[in-house]
């Protein structure tokens, strides 16, 4: 392949990679705003509530909850943002969902009392309080496993 012909297709897959992105946060964006009353329940995420609250909230209220540490902006965390899109919605009401933007300044207290060292970080959270974590791109079927589990109680 010529110089040009392959800047033309790196360019193109640059665009796409971007499409994909938007979409994926677009997706995540449409799951938050399909809830109604906010601050009445804590599976919902209000875009005026810190997810510190948020957290505090189900874990007060014994909710099994799932906090996603990510940013907007590295690779691995776009891809786990898309994953988390899909397979979440099946569980929204069953499992909170804590959606923590690390380089978001009002995360910066939750970030340090989660002990968070790299992203994309998931922390599921059991009814009792006690919690797991895993580090990376987790695949849908094993979040899948583990959300089931949490609102099974498990």
């Amino acid at each position: 392949m010529t110089g040009p012909s392959r800047r033309a297709l790196q360019r193109a897959s640059r665009i796409l990679l971007l499409l994909g992105v938007v979409l994926a946060v677009g997706v995540v964006l449409a799951a938050k705003g399909q809830s109604s009353g906010a601050a009445a329940s804590p599976t919902t995420i209000a875009a005026t509530e810190a997810p510190e609250v948020t957290l505090d909230r189900a874990l007060a209220a014994g909710q099994p909850t799932l906090a996603f540490f990510h940013s907007l902006t590295c690779e691995s965390c776009i891809e786990m943002t898309g994953i988390v899109a899909q397979v979440y919605p099946a569980f929204r009401g069953a499992v909170a969902l804590v959606d923590v933007n690390v380089y978001d300044d009002r995360n910066q207290a939750l970030v340090n009392r989660a002990k968070i060292l790299g992203i994309p970080t998931l922390v599921f959270i059991d009814r009792a309080g006690r919690s797991q974590s895993f580090a990376g791109v987790m695949d849908a079927g094993l979040l899948r496993q583990r959300l089931q589990a949490l609102a099974g109680g498990g």
